[in-house]
This record gives C-alpha cells, structure tokens and sequence, in this order.
C-alpha cells in the first residue's frame, strides 16, 4: 500500500524535476526497505537526463529500492478507454440511419479514438493508472513512496481535478463526439429518415447502453479510489526560484490544489551563495533581488516547511550529482521530516 505522494509543482525552469530526482534519491538512500518510485508527469520529460540512464515508458529500476518512469500519455489512454470507446462507436453505429451512410461510419472509426481524447484527460489517466493499487499491484512491485514531478500549474490542477469529475469529462467528451456524429446525419438527405423504424434495434442498443453504463460506474469508483488516496497520502511541495513570475506561480497553485492536496512545504531553489555575493557585483546585485523575495515568500508562507538550496557550482546529474543537490536541500533534516514536514 502506498504510504506517501509527494508531488512537486512550480513553475518551469525552477529546478523542480532535479529536486524531485533529489527528494527520491535521498528517501531511496536513507530507506532501503522501502520501494520508491519517481515519475514524471510532466510532457518534457528529463529523468533520462538527470539520471544518465534510459527512462522511458515503462518501470524502470534504477537501484535496488528505487525505480522511475516517463509515461507516454497516449499509450494509457489509449490503453484505458480502448473498451469504453469500442463500445461507444458500436452504440453510434447502431443509429439506424448510420448503417446506410458509410460515410458516417468512417467518420466515427477515424474521429473517435484514443489519439482525439483531450491532453488533460490523457494525462490524468496515466496518473490514476499509476497510483491506482489494482495497476501498481499487477507488475509485482508494492511501491511505498512516490514522488511526482508534476507539470506547471494549470496541467497540475488538471491532473487533481479529472478523479473527481472523471466521470463528467469522459461523458463531456462522448456526448460532444456524439452530437457531431448527429450533426454529420442531419446534412444528409431527410428521405433516409423514414427507413429508420425498420432497421432500429432497440433491446441489443439498450443491452448495450448498461453495459456502458457499467464501465461509467467502474470509471467513477477508480476515480473516488484515487481521489481518496491523494487526500489521505499526498503532499505538496511548490518549488520556486526567489523571483516574481515564479512567486506568483506557486501562490495560483497554492491557491488552486488546496481542495485536493494537502499543501506542506516550499522549496526556494538557485539562490546565490553569499560567498559570491560579497566577491562578485553583478552577484551582489541579484542576491539582494533574492532576499527581497526570500522574504516575501517566507510571509506569504508562514506555517509551511520553507526549505531553501543555492545554486550549485556543477550541474546535478547523476547519482552523485543529485545526491549533493539533496544535501544542499535538506543538510541534516531527518527522513521521517522530509516525508512529513514540520513548519
């Protein structure tokens, strides 16, 4: 069973995927007995690099206790509603009138498809795939603690919000399809219209529609399931630089999660060190812009966990690289504070 989510989001450029490979090589280390995955749910994926392996769309061990994945969001979309939108396009085509119309019926088989599902709804199914126990459980591997680099802002909420509304979006997106596919119908001739009594199959469209209507039920269940398991397990961690686009950023995401994820700390990244801001003028100048927002975002988030790193001399690839990073971060910090941290 998973024990913890972290998930950190932020704005782009801020270092927040090296501060995820951080955070997860850090808990893998101080937690050898337990199973650690990092995932990237952002589209741009970087695992492969920061790590100097090949990371893709499958689980892939990375130690002993720590394993990583970039998934492709077409695939577990694709994977997902292939049977909700098989049977969708057997309902459309069992319009009476469809059947007499071949084109409507390449129209549905081309339109309708996993490839056509909006971005948003693709990337919350590879999310749910992931968390869902059913999923992580059929690859043999009970993962502990997962730690998500999440995409900016506007996918991240998308990425809360679709388990609980999953059921709307799907039914949005089928209607919508639905209702172009009836739009389509009507630009043919009204003489096909009085041939649709004969050939309508009500009991077999009817049998049909609950079993949809099953697979719907099943939908929202998998939904309510995750949806409880980010409420109960998952932690928030908005990761900025002291900067003014990126402070504002993390008060949105702060402001637009907080129905769905418990916010618990706050990580300021790429400060200058102070030994260059007394040696270098240009240096200087853009540490004293730092500590101004240093505050600020210090009061902004009173009660919160601030945790705050410099920016390092080399680049933090790497085992060795991403383990220095996770020192700059944490310094003496204890496992069980970074897994639950205290303001």
């Amino acid at each position: 069973m998973i024990e913890s989510i972290i998930v950190f989001g932020g704005k782009g450029g801020v270092g927040k995927s090296s501060i995820s490979a951080a955070t997860a090589v850090k808990l893998a280390n101080d937690l050898p007995n337990k199973k650690v995955l990092l995932i990237s749910f952002d589209i741009a994926h970087n695992i492969s690099d920061l790590f100097s392996m090949d990371v893709g769309n499958k689980i892939t061990p990375l130690t002993s206790n720590l394993w990583a994945i970039e998934p492709d969001p077409n695939v577990y979309a694709e994977e997902y509603t292939k049977e909700l939108i098989e049977k969708m396009k057997i309902l459309m085509k069992q319009m009476p009138i469809v059947g007499m119309i071949p084109q409507i019926e390449k129209f549905i088989d081309t339109t309708f498809t996993a490839e056509s599902i909006p971005l948003a709804l693709k990337n919350a199914m590879f999310f749910q795939k992931i968390l869902d126990a059913e999923d992580i459980n059929s690859q043999d591997i009970q993962f502990d603690i997962i730690v998500a680099d999440f995409p900016p802002t506007g996918n991240m909420v998308a990425l809360f919000e679709i388990p609980e509304d999953q059921v709307k979006v799907v039914l949005k997106y089928s209607l919508n399809f639905y209702n172009s596919v009836k739009g389509a119908i009507r630009n043919f001739s009204k003489v096909f219209r009085q041939f649709i009594k004969p050939f309508d199959d009500y009991e077999k469209r009817k049998e049909l529609g609950r079993e949809i209507f099953n697979m719907i039920v099943e939908l929202e269940k998998r939904g309510e399931r995750i949806t409880e398991l980010i409420h109960n397990v998952g932690s928030l961690r908005l990761v900025s630089i002291a900067e003014k686009p990126s402070f504002e950023e993390i008060k949105r995401a702060r402001d637009l999660t907080e129905r769905y994820i418990t916010l618990d700390a706050v990580h300021i990244n790429m400060l200058i060190p102070k030994k260059y801001a007394k040696k270098c003028k240009f240096c200087a100048q853009v540490s004293s812009i730092q500590q101004k927002y240093l505050i600020d975002i210090k009061n902004e988030f009173q009660g919160f966990k601030v945790w705050e790193s410099n920016r390092l001399e080399q680049e933090p690839i790497g085992f060795k690289g991403l383990a220095n990073l996770a020192t700059e971060i944490y310094e003496n910090t204890k496992v069980s504070e970074i897994l639950r941290p205290n303001p």
